[in-house]
């Protein structure tokens, strides 16, 4: 069905409702052009102020007070920005919303070892899958 540019197809509308009045955390899998397409539908039903962050060595991840934190390349995080994040969930991220975008599928890297199980299933609560398009 044809999208009208800038509205989230029905079911997930549905979905992206539900979860934008609990704070769930969105994890969107997809390679980069689906998921800066899905990006561009969620975003204006993401909380403003919108911070992006696209982890770089050396540079914390930022801990907003509110709003939508939009973690790009979330797969590229190393293991202390992966412990700094979790730490900051762990203590309560107020009324912040994370959308986190990974350009490869993360289990695999759980799996692997390279990314923090714990981590993995508190931005995993509501999953946007785009390898296929959308």
């Amino acid at each position: 069905p044809s999208q009208i540019p800038g509205t989230l197809p029905t079911e997930l509308s549905l979905e992206w409702n539900a979860i934008s009045r609990e704070h769930c955390s969105v994890l969107v899998e997809a390679v980069p052009a689906v998921a800066g397409e899905i990006l561009e539908m969620l975003r204006p039903h993401l909380r403003s102020p919108i911070e992006e962050y696209r982890p770089t060595v050396g540079v914390p991840v930022p801990h907003p007070a509110e709003g939508t934190l939009i973690l790009l390349g979330v797969e590229g995080l190393d293991g202390g920005q992966q412990a700094q994040l979790l730490q900051w969930l762990d203590k309560g991220r107020g009324r912040v919303q994370i959308v986190s975008i990974s350009a490869e599928p993360l289990f695999p890297l759980v799996e692997a070892g390279t990314f923090d199980a714990s981590l993995y299933y508190r931005l995993n609560i509501v999953r946007i899958e785009g390898f296929r398009s959308i």
